[in-house]
């Protein structure tokens, strides 16, 4: 089954820049297969899945849009011979199995700017009849090529639709100070840890949770969940990290969710940055890469690991990485970005469920 794109309706979102690129790749959408299943294993999450032709597969994030019963896409993306520029996807579904590509809505910045060199993963949300996404980058002028990720920070932009956004002018609006956070990392990456910033609500107060490392403890088990708070969306205040169970080096792409009373913590680390006593929880089959929960009290912890905190098992080998979950039809589902012999994508949706150990597919 193949779903046309509607030009005339994209062509009014699209940007001088990349717009015919994007129209020259993206003639039809392919659908993912006839419907989602329960199987929850990485085997049948490969079975179709999101591309977008000629170009790499990175982070994805999500927005539901419950009023028009539709899931946005947002993902990292360049083209597969590493030419040309790194922008922000965006891709909307109405049943997570078939995704129609629309234009870009985040590109790299101009030459100087703070993030035209790298544009890292991102978050969106709702608030003030107004939607904001949070995202990471990196600036020329203090990334050179030979460490493209070296000098991280968080800026956002705003929209009203979900499709056309607009940049603050204040950016970059946060990055880490101490004494809690380090400027430049002591672990394997010497970089400045800020990105996958994760936009949450509370108390009048809008949270951003952000990848980052402590000043403080086992230089193996420094990764920690940063946190700061706004209350116009421009002005941020960086606070310590929430308190959660240190488990390594760097914890990416974190995510706050609470499911039937209960919150949870999910975020990604590769095996190389485990602590030592964390890695002795998979018996000798340590995952190059994997996505894992904890358990929680409230939005800023404490947080605790049950057993390996893995969400989905999966081979040792396999790239299946930066999940995020999606509350959609009344129904958790999981959705991650895949890298094998066939594509890069965004794998099918998987359903999960949560309880008193964490986060769970269903059998």
């Amino acid at each position: 089954m193949e779903r046309q794109v509607d030009r005339r309706r994209l062509l009014k979102f699209g940007t001088v820049s990349t717009l015919g690129a994007w129209m020259s790749s993206t003639e039809k959408i392919n659908a993912c297969g006839a419907e989602i299943t329960a199987d929850g294993t990485v085997a049948a999450a490969r079975q179709g899945g999101y591309v977008h032709p000629g170009r790499t597969m990175g982070d994805a994030w999500y927005f539901v849009d419950h009023a028009a019963a539709q899931v946005h896409m947002y993902y990292l993306t360049q083209p597969l011979d590493g030419s040309g520029p790194r922008f922000v996807g965006h891709a909307v579904s109405d049943d997570l199995i078939n995704w129609e590509t629309l234009p870009p809505a985040i590109e790299q910045g101009t030459t100087g700017a703070w993030d035209d060199r790298k544009v890292c993963s991102g978050s969106v949300f709702q608030r003030d009849d107004r939607y904001w996404m949070a995202y990471s980058a990196t600036s020329s002028v203090e990334s050179p090529p030979s460490e493209p990720w070296r000098w991280q920070r968080m800026g956002l932009a705003w929209s009203n639709d979900l499709t056309r956004w607009t940049k603050l002018d204040e950016n970059p609006v946060a990055e880490p100070t101490t004494p809690h956070y380090e400027r430049i990392g002591s672990g394997q990456r010497k970089m400045q840890h800020w990105r996958d910033p994760f936009l949450f609500a509370d108390g009048g107060y809008a949270y951003a949770f952000i990848t980052a490392r402590a000043t403080k403890g086992s230089i193996k088990e420094r990764g920690v969940i940063a946190l700061a708070r706004s209350s116009d969306m421009r002005r941020w205040e960086v606070l310590p990290p929430i308190t959660h169970d240190r488990v390594a080096e760097e914890m990416e792409v974190p995510q706050i969710y609470k499911i039937d009373g209960r919150w949870y913590l999910v975020f990604l680390t590769l095996g190389r940055f485990m602590a030592p006593n964390f890695a002795q929880r998979f018996a000798g089959e340590v995952p190059e890469r994997s996505n894992f929960a904890m358990v929680g009290e409230s939005p800023f912890g404490p947080f605790r690991i049950h057993g390996t905190g893995q969400i989905i098992p999966h081979g040792v080998d396999d790239y299946f990485y930066a999940a995020q979950l999606v509350n959609f039809q009344q129904k958790w589902w999981l959705l991650a970005t895949i890298h094998d012999e066939n594509s890069q994508r965004i794998s099918r949706a998987i359903e999960v469920y949560a309880d008193a150990t964490g986060i769970h597919p269903v059998a």
